[in-house]
Formats: C-alpha cells, sequence, structure tokens
C-alpha cells in the first residue's frame, strides 16, 4: 500500500474546496512536484444567458490546465469515463481491465484518481443521503480480502478500506498519472502569463470574461436566486456560488507561483487581492441565499448586486495589472 499523506489545496478561513484540487495537491507534494500552472485558466468565466436554466446553472469555468500541468511540472493525467447512466454502471464487462489497470499501476508505485459517489462513502457528508460526484485516490488493493484502501484528501482521511465490490460497482471514472520531463523555459514567467492572457483558444477573453461577470450580477437583480426545496436547492446552490471563491483561490495561486519565479512584488500583491476577492464571493454566497429564505426581496437584490459590481470592478483593474506585467 502507498504511503500518501492526504492535503488540503487551500488554506482559508471560510470553507471553499475541492476534491480535485486536494488530490491533485496531495499526489504532486508526494511526487514531488508543483501544480499551479494548472490554475492559469481560471480568471475566465463564461455566462450563457438562457433563461431556460437556473441563473447558477449559466456559469461556466474554465476545467483545470492540464496541459500547462503536463508541460511546466511535468505531470501527465489521463482522465478515462466508465460506462455509467447518472449513478448506475450500465455494464461490468470492463471491471477486469479496470481493476487489472488498478493492480498494474499499484505494483509500480503509482496512485490513481479514482471518481466515486458519496452516497456510499460513510466517512463522507452524503453517506446514505445523496447521490454526488466525488474522488479519492486509490492506494493499496488487497485482493484475499476483497479491500480497496483509498486516500480522501477532502475529508482528510487516510487508509479508508472499502469492499472491492462495491467500488467497482459505483467508480465511474478513473485517472492515471505519468511523470514526464518538465519543458525547459518552465521559468520564462513573463511567457507563462502572457499565453495565459492572450492564447487562449475556446476561453473568453478578459474583457468578455468582466462584461459576463456584470450580466450575470445583473440577472442576479433581476431574477434571484430561486429555491424550491431548502434541502435539495440549497446545497445546490452553495455549490454553484462556491465555484466563484474557488476560480479566485485557483488564479491567486497561480499569481503566487508568478511571485516566486520573478520576485515581483506586484505578484504578491496581486495575489493577495485575489484571495481578497475569493473572500469576498463567498460573502456574496451567504447573502444571497440568506436572502433567498427572506423572499428575496428587491432591495435585498439590489444591495448586493451592487456589492457584486464592486468586486468586479476591482477584479477589472487587477487583470490590467497582470496585462501591464505581461
Amino acid at each position: 500500500m502507498l504511503d500518501i499523506q492526504p492535503l488540503k489545496s487551500f488554506n482559508t478561513q471560510f470553507q471553499v474546496t475541492s476534491c480535485i484540487d486536494d488530490h491533485f495537491r496531495t499526489i504532486s507534494t508526494w511526487l514531488g512536484r508543483d501544480t499551479r500552472t494548472m490554475y492559469a485558466d481560471a480568471w475566465a468565466f463564461e455566462y450563457d444567458a438562457d433563461a431556460q436554466q437556473l441563473l447558477l446553472d449559466r456559469v461556466v469555468y474554465p476545467r483545470l490546465n492540464l496541459s500547462y500541468l503536463d508541460t511546466y511540472h511535468g505531470i501527465q493525467v489521463d482522465f478515462r469515463d466508465r460506462n455509467f447512466s447518472g449513478t448506475m454502471l450500465n455494464s461490468n464487462e470492463d471491471e477486469k481491465p479496470f481493476l487489472d489497470m488498478l493492480q498494474s499501476e499499484l505494483d509500480a508505485g503509482m496512485a490513481v484518481l479514482v471518481g466515486i459517489d458519496v452516497y456510499y462513502c460513510p466517512w463522507s457528508d452524503g453517506y446514505l443521503q445523496t447521490h454526488a460526484r466525488h474522488s479519492c485516490l486509490a492506494v493499496g488493493i488487497d485482493q484475499k480480502d476483497q479491500r480497496i484502501m483509498l486516500v480522501d484528501a477532502y475529508y482528510g482521511q487516510k487508509n479508508i478500506e472499502m469492499e472491492l465490490q462495491l467500488f467497482l460497482n459505483i467508480s465511474f471514472y478513473y485517472a492515471i498519472f505519468r511523470l514526464t520531463d518538465p519543458c525547459s523555459s518552465h521559468n520564462d514567467w513573463k511567457g507563462l502569463l502572457s499565453s495565459s492572457l492572450h492564447d487562449q483558444t475556446s476561453i473568453q477573453t478578459m474583457q468578455n470574461s468582466i462584461r459576463n461577470l456584470k450580466d450575470f450580477a445583473k440577472a442576479y437583480s433581476e431574477e434571484g436566486i430561486v429555491i424550491s426545496d431548502p434541502k435539495i436547492d440549497t446545497q445546490h446552490a452553495i455549490f454553484q456560488w462556491m465555484r466563484f471563491s474557488l476560480a479566485r483561490l485557483r488564479y491567486a495561486s497561480f499569481i503566487f507561483y508568478l511571485h516566486e519565479l520573478s520576485q515581483e512584488d506586484m505578484f504578491h500583491t496581486i495575489g493577495g487581492h485575489y484571495l481578497e476577492l475569493a473572500r469576498k464571493w463567498d460573502a456574496i454566497m451567504h447573502q444571497s441565499i440568506k436572502s433567498s429564505f427572506s423572499g428575496d426581496p428587491v432591495d435585498q437584490r439590489q444591495k448586493i448586486y451592487n456589492k457584486m459590481l464592486s468586486i468586479i470592478q476591482s477584479e477589472s483593474e487587477f487583470l490590467k495589472q497582470l496585462q501591464d506585467l505581461a
């Protein structure tokens, strides 16, 4: 069994976290590598003004930049889905190849990121309550006792045992890690910053991102947050709102990485500002949900809207400062 210590991705006074971020931080530290360039696109924000969707479901943030993770840190990640529809395994035909792959990776000394359903995890908040996507690191298999050992960095749990057949039934994806040689120009902080800001193909430009944030804020002032079922809808709203703070934490992490490479004090200052933006979006989340439980009055939504505009204006200024540095 691999001895891997679970680590959190971000240390904040407010609760914003991500199981994927936590497990990438955990395994990269174990491998002696960094990960922070994978957050280079975290400034981007897309808003799909489709009135058929709930407001928070129209929000799109970029995925982790696995290309940068490979290029700059030498960690290659290969995500693969299993044959699932929702929470149901459609076919167990891949069960033996899946298990053989896990055993092969572990025998070679490499952990595997595995997706699981929290409904079946006794250590999770959602145990026997809700179906939700989660992830862990597979660190060992006991074929004799038919158990698999997991590390859950999100919950800070190490060497959790799960019945192997249950795991095979609920694991809907996996990711394999490979170590590669980082590019020789990984210390070129100016080139990294410039490419992350300007060499975007499928991601919004900075100007579009700021405009999309303003459009989202305006839509919030007009529609508010709909919570029909407090138990289900509140949890969903928190998860969706949390992505606003998470994106700023991710981008702050990337900016602090640039500071370490460049020793430019301005990066340290802007990184601190992004941590503050994350805190402010977290406050917006709590205020909006509290308002929704009070009938979401127009005057309260307007106050929150004005706060959003102030936050967005600050972020626009920080992005311009980064453009100047690039």
